[in-house]
């Protein structure tokens, strides 16, 4: 839906795309041009820079841990022409021999950071801080839970949502599957196992909100229930939505 001109071709990235144009469950769509989401932008070169600052973007969101941001640092770290904030899923990693099987889809999460999520819908929801830019390293699990939380929190789709998810996979290609293997490998990891969660199948994102429904009695109660103001949800929904044409 929309892959031409939602995967954003600017250099030193792979995954960078806008979530705008999503159908909603209430016969709205997301708005474009108003979140963005994307791999690491330590790479992300001045054209690229120019375009999004140019193109009205006003924060990024930084979901990497301490030790990711010390290492491949974002290029609007130190920017004065918008917000960089730090905003980590965990304030830890979750130790790398606890892998969690990504095909039940992402429970760890949302059973741990329920609190995160509120605070970053809260975020979003601020007045000032949209049109914002959410990333993590590849652009595709914590960024893609995130995401999809959040295009749920506003009633897009369930459909889209997955699909939105699943388009990291084309994004990434084949070269990021061989840089995962490369990398489990030379941590000792086996493979087979790991082989799973470089995966974006549309059907994993399904799994997560299924859980929501289960578990949480939805994404409106979940995160109501982790502290946020029901006026914030509506105040995102605005935001995020607009009439379709």
């Amino acid at each position: 839906m929309y892959a031409a001109e939602r995967v954003l071709q600017l250099g030193g990235t792979r995954n960078l795309r806008d979530v705008g144009g999503y159908p909603t469950v209430d016969g709205r769509r997301t708005r474009w041009r108003v979140l963005y989401r994307s791999d690491c932008l330590d790479q992300l070169d001045e054209a690229g820079q120019s375009w999004l600052v140019e193109a009205g973007l006003r924060t990024v969101i930084d979901l990497r841990d301490r030790e990711e941001v010390i290492s491949r640092p974002n290029v609007f770290a130190r920017s004065t022409q918008l917000r960089y904030s730090r905003f980590p899923l965990w304030d830890e990693p979750p130790p790398g021999d606890l892998l969690p099987d990504l095909r039940l889809g992402y429970r760890r999460e949302l059973d741990q950071v329920g609190e995160r999520m509120a605070q970053l819908v809260e975020l979003l929801a601020t007045p000032g801080v949209l049109p914002a830019l959410i990333h993590c390293a590849a652009g595709k699990d914590r960024t893609g839970f995130t995401v999809g939380v959040v295009l749920a929190a506003v009633g897009t789709q369930r459909e889209a949502i997955a699909e939105d998810y699943a388009l990291s996979g084309t994004c990434l290609g084949p070269r990021y599957v061989d840089e995962a293997r490369l990398w489990a490998i030379s941590r000792g990891y086996d493979w087979a196992v790991w082989e799973h969660t470089v995966e974006t199948p549309p059907e994993r994102m399904l799994h997560t909100l299924k859980y929501l429904d289960e578990a949480f009695g939805g994404v409106h109660a979940y995160l109501l229930q982790h502290g946020l103001k029901p006026e914030t949800l509506a105040a995102l929904h605005t935001l995020l939505t607009e009439a379709a044409c």
